[in-house]
């Protein structure tokens, strides 16, 4: 009971923290996308991927293999804190040095000042990594939701002050740097450790051992991820990356929040039934079918109201990218259950096993691209549509097979969702065209799938509400 309540309130603090912070980030997006051109927004994601590239090698792995590490020391904990700032300083050279030849692969001179600003942030998150895998292991969700609430809404009207004020592009630097820097000052302050001045080779050979593998993941994904950004930057304009850059930033970004809001709450909490795959199992079902039921409203509905979202918020400005908005959302909403079956295999200690099974869909994900790249930017969104469902079918298959259970087990859940949600959103398209207003268009799709989703859990699904609820109220 202990710990189902510990979890419950871990759940609902994330939740918080999460959808806070996503909920106040949004609306300071549609503030500065109102304020800044597409071509801004296509030059920070021509650094992203080598900013994604470097907090990989910074983390090493290193906060999970601590969390998954069950007789962890204060020892531990130095040794990762000092491991990981020393090679933020590494990284953050190289990035330093490396700069003005990123600039001339691009030929925009101005990414020079701008990667070497950016980068500062490497730094800053290794100092604040310890923090944050401390509280996670106490599972102190609450601290972390409002240190970063504190933390994005100060930093986001410092974005929107800078870009008021003609700062362009250098607003959203900054409000990267001031975001980063706040969290890891509060994290800092309130959490009150110090590191012991003490390294252990020992510890970090151990905690590397089972991080390296995670390193290597990571790095894979992190590149991959952040492939279609430099391809686009590098064969189309600023203008195409910036679309492409907005789009995903509203549907991958509050996707992979969503899915770490819960993945640091069930992580350390399934950790203690690694070694028992039949709770194991059962638990990582129920929590498989409530991520379903959290994303499939939230990314259909955002697919099917893609252009009156658009119009009200950001402006016909950036109409270019509902296409774009609409096939990203239906792929990202994939993505929370790829990543729930992949740590999977961190929780069983399978890190060689997430490795190679990182290293084979990514191989089919760079063929997809590589194939649809020639067609333009629809053609490859829909190309990373089809490379998250092959990955979703492969995670699905190994993960069920390293809990010992029947295969697919756990995919079998989304297919009543899938049939369901396809309905709703045929339903509110048909009856969202009689209208011509885009804020009624928008809430009137919006209450029709509350409504219509609100009545499917109702009647299908209330007693597995019910039983999270009665656990909540416990």
């Amino acid at each position: 009971m202990k710990n189902s309540v510990a979890v419950t309130k871990g759940v609902l603090w994330s939740a918080i923290d999460r959808f806070a912070v996503v909920g106040i980030q949004v609306l300071f997006e549609i503030l500065l996308a109102r304020l800044l051109l597409p071509s801004d927004y296509g030059l920070i994601g021509m650094v992203v991927v080598f900013m994604a590239i470097a907090q990989v090698f910074v983390d090493s792995g290193f906060m999970n293999a601590l969390i998954q590490k069950q007789d962890r020391t204060e020892l531990d904990f130095s040794t990762v804190f000092y491991a990981s700032v020393g090679i933020s300083l590494i990284i953050y050279l190289l990035l330093f040095i490396s700069a003005p030849a990123i600039a001339i692969f691009y030929n925009v001179p101005q990414l020079t000042g701008i990667l070497r600003v950016l980068g500062l942030n490497v730094i800053i998150n290794s100092i604040a990594l310890v923090y944050r895998a401390k509280l996670s292991i106490s599972m102190d969700f609450k601290t972390q939701a409002k240190l970063s609430i504190v933390s994005v809404i100060l930093a986001g009207l410092t974005g929107i002050y800078l870009a008021f004020h003609g700062h362009g592009v250098w607003s959203l630097v900054y409000q990267s740097i001031c975001l980063y820097t706040l969290n890891a000052l509060l994290l800092g302050l309130n959490v009150k450790w110090l590191p012991l001045l003490k390294f252990s080779q020992h510890s970090f050979r151990t905690l590397f051992g089972f991080g390296s593998k995670l390193l290597a993941a990571g790095l894979i994904q992190a590149i991959y991820s952040n492939l279609y950004s430099v391809l686009i930057g590098k064969v189309f304009s600023t203008k195409e990356l910036g679309l492409y850059a907005k789009s995903s930033q509203f549907t991958l970004y509050p996707s992979s929040m969503m899915t770490n809001m819960l993945q640091r709450v069930l992580y350390p909490y399934l950790s203690q039934y690694q070694n028992d795959n039949k709770t194991l199992f059962e638990l990582n079902k129920q929590y498989y079918t409530i991520i379903a039921m959290l994303f499939f409203p939230l990314f259909v509905g955002l697919g099917v109201l893609a252009e009156p979202f658009v119009r009200l918020l950001l402006s016909d400005t950036w109409l270019e990218a509902v296409p774009l908005i609409r096939i990203l959302a239906i792929t990202f909403l994939f993505y929370p259950f790829i990543n729930v079956n992949m740590f999977i295999f961190q929780i069983k200690g399978m890190s060689s096993r997430f490795l190679w099974i990182e290293v084979l869909t990514k191989i089919t994900g760079v063929i997809i691209l590589l194939i649809t790249i020639k067609y333009g930017l629809l053609i490859m969104s829909i190309g990373l549509l089809v490379q998250h469902l092959i990955q979703l079918t492969i995670t699905s298959y190994f993960s069920d097979k390293a809990m010992n259970c029947k295969l697919f087990s756990q995919l079998r859940v989304l297919f009543p969702m899938v049939l369901i949600s396809t309905l709703f959103a045929i339903i509110v398209y048909s009856v969202i065209q009689f209208i011509q207003i885009p804020l009624i268009q928008l809430s009137i799709g919006i209450l029709m799938f509350v409504i219509l989703y609100m009545t499917y859990y109702y009647f299908f699904m209330r007693n597995l509400v019910l039983v999270f609820i009665n656990r909540f109220i416990k």
